[in-house]
């Protein structure tokens, strides 16, 4: 499962604009897709671990706690009784996310994917020591809390694996298969070790910069260097 970004922020300052970039982006799209559940089941089909049985599931799991505010609870109640998140909601949870962090004093720039989630690409002002980037990360917890954790959670679950599994990289393959960007040879584990390497572009067999490519990525929880 995707660990939890709130237990990998401890990062050295960067050595370049793009490198920090790289991890700026890594983390919010963390943030924004963590598995909510740290839970599995076993599918008794395919016996791949999966988060849960379905989304409503999911919903249920949250609308359960009484740590929810009022505006997760509505989105939550609403997707329970659609079946799913709407854009509408996702988008609002979004902008509440860019609003308080711009009134924080950091403005985030994204780009939309063909799946209709959000990938952040960069961060101005650009935070250069380590004070800077905690100060950044204390301030899109804050600004995520209520407000965009949860929701961005659900709907990157929702959009980039339907299929709820547990296994990000194996979520990120399916996609990349489905659109015929690798053949059925490539495996969660080769991506992954594509990934840990110091040169993605290099180490995979298909343009991870194209916008169904990141959206395979993104979708699965995951991120990688393009610059």
């Amino acid at each position: 499962m995707t660990a939890s970004p709130r237990k990998i922020i401890k990062h050295s300052v960067a050595t370049s604009t793009t490198a920090f970039l790289s991890c700026v982006s890594l983390l919010v799209c963390l943030t924004a897709c963590t598995t909510p559940s740290d839970k599995t089941t076993t599918d008794s089909v395919d016996s791949q671990a999966r988060i849960a049985p379905s989304m409503n599931a999911l919903f249920d799991q949250y609308l359960a706690k009484d740590t929810l505010s009022q505006f997760e609870r509505e989105v939550l109640q609403r997707a329970r009784d659609n079946g799913k998140i709407s854009a509408e909601d996702y988008e609002t949870a979004h902008d509440k996310q860019m609003s308080c962090m711009s009134q924080n004093g950091w403005e985030e720039q994204t780009r939309k994917l063909s799946n209709g989630l959000y990938q952040t690409t960069g961060v101005s002002p650009t935070p250069s020591t380590d004070a800077e980037v905690n100060d950044y990360m204390e301030a899109s917890d804050t600004c995520s809390t209520g407000t965009s954790k949860i929701i961005e959670s659900l709907y990157q679950l929702q959009q980039g694996n339907p299929g709820l599994l547990a296994d990000p990289y194996e979520t990120a393959v399916e996609c990349l298969k489905k659109n015929d960007l690798v053949d059925e040879s490539f495996t969660g584990r080769k991506l992954e070790n594509a990934l840990g390497g110091d040169d993605a572009a290099k180490n995979l067999p298909f343009d991870i910069s194209s916008d169904t490519a990141q959206s395979c990525i993104a979708g699965a929880g995951l991120a990688a260097n393009i610059g």
